[in-house]
């Protein structure tokens, strides 16, 4: 089967199962994912992060990592794409500069095609992760995906964002820790189909594991 049919219908497969959550399990794991990032080395030693926002349906929850991290007084960025997706283009934006509540994401910033906030671009602010080719302001990246698997591969979406935004900032890569709900993860005797432009995590959490180093 051709690389590109294989992963097509792994994506398949786990968002029908991503469907069949309810809100509340999303939740409860949600919640569990966020309390190992927590506990974890990784997150205590880094001065700086890199989130996304979910989705409204059939992802994990970030909010409350996100509120957490502001709380902690760590420096929080997240993914702005804008509105030409046809560049299949990502920034990662500072935000805890721009925010007297956290709330204020949920009900202040305009939402893309996928009904993901957006954090606004304000002149004469340096929100750049990356400027001018620059080291990364990034310590810690938490990524999303469709599925992991236990060597550390990660199923995107398919846009590639991600895989794109990591290698024009190559030289200074952030470590990249991929989190998702149950279904996402892989038994151990399954492997992501991947090719040498596919990035490789260093670690995972899911709601049933825990944090997992690769």
């Amino acid at each position: 089967m051709a690389l590109r049919e294989a992963k097509k219908l792994l994506r398949t497969k786990v968002r029908a199962s991503l469907r069949a959550l309810d809100a509340e399990v999303i939740a409860e794991q949600s919640k569990a994912v966020a309390r190992a990032l927590w506990g974890s080395e990784l997150y205590r030693s880094c001065t700086s992060i890199g989130i996304f926002l979910s989705m409204p349906q059939g992802e994990i929850q970030t909010a409350s990592i996100i509120r957490q991290a502001l709380a902690d007084q760590k420096r929080v960025y997240v993914p702005r794409v804008g509105l030409d997706f046809e560049k299949f283009d990502m920034e990662m934006l500072r935000i805890d500069h721009l925010l007297s509540s956290a709330d204020e994401i949920e009900t202040m910033w305009p939402r893309n095609k996928w009904k993901i906030p957006e954090p606004p671009v304000l002149e004469g602010e340096e929100q750049l992760a990356y400027a001018d080719g620059a080291a990364s302001a990034i310590d810690l990246l938490i990524m999303p995906g469709v599925a992991f698997d236990r060597l550390g591969n990660r199923l995107g979406q398919g846009k590639g964002y991600y895989d794109r935004y990591l290698e024009k900032h190559s030289a200074t890569p952030p470590t990249l820790v991929g989190i998702g709900l149950t279904p996402q993860f892989l038994n151990d005797d399954e492997t992501i189909p991947v090719t040498e432009q596919d990035v490789t995590l260093n670690a995972v959490i899911s709601p049933s594991s825990g944090y997992t180093m690769i």
